[in-house]
């Protein structure tokens, strides 16, 4: 199971990050259903964390609007489990999508510091 809480409307987790050479740190997502893909950081952090480029691709942003961006790799803990994801450069706030959520059940208490969970279908 992953737990996160609920905060000002938002569902928000912690990912847990393994990086070479540093000791493990979580970042705070927001859960966005309407992102189909695994997480988004914003450039600025992909750069603070020299996270190795994968490749690039053209998005459909939330807006309508088309961007090319690039995609970095990162291993995190997910559930107690190591994996290495993609990650898209994007934004100002770090996004947790779809990708990342198959095979579990979301579950949000809508309610200011209300449980989010996430278990394992």
């Amino acid at each position: 199971m992953i737990y996160g809480r609920l905060i000002d409307g938002k569902a928000i987790i912690s990912v847990i990050f393994r990086l070479p050479t540093q000791p493990d740190f979580s970042l705070d997502f927001v859960i966005d259903t309407g992102f189909n893909d695994h997480l988004t950081l914003p450039p600025q952090a992909i750069s603070a964390m020299n996270l190795p480029l994968y490749s690039s691709t053209l998005a459909r942003l939330a807006d309508g609007s088309e961007a090319l961006l690039s995609i970095h790799l990162a291993t995190i803990v997910w559930d107690n489990i190591e994996r290495v994801v993609p990650i898209l450069a994007s934004g100002y706030k770090p996004l947790l999508g779809t990708a990342l959520m198959e095979g579990y059940h979301l579950e949000i208490d809508f309610e200011e510091n209300g449980l989010v969970s996430l278990e394992k279908i």
